[in-house]
């Protein structure tokens, strides 16, 4: 069933400046059962980036919430989309 997913954590850079960030994560499930997502990032309410995006291989809502989360950590911690 398509349908769209909102999750928002924190998550705290170990490296540089080690902000902890704000993410909202916004996960959609298409009709041909493709999950994708789309990420802000924000620190002390100013947008620091996206990410980057790619497709998700996960099948279900909640497996692409974690894989997403996983990719949107690892931008963070790489600065790669995210600006400190």
């Amino acid at each position: 069933m398509p349908g769209t997913a909102v999750y928002k954590f924190q998550y705290a850079r170990r490296q540089g400046l080690q902000r902890t960030y704000d993410v909202v994560l916004n996960i959609c499930r298409l009709e041909s059962g493709v999950c994708s997502y789309a990420a802000w990032v924000h620190f002390a309410g100013a947008f620091k980036g996206n990410g980057l995006i790619f497709p998700l291989i996960a099948k279900t809502t909640e497996e692409a919430a974690v894989e997403a989360r996983g990719r949107i950590e690892n931008d963070i911690e790489d600065l790669t989309g995210i600006a400190e």
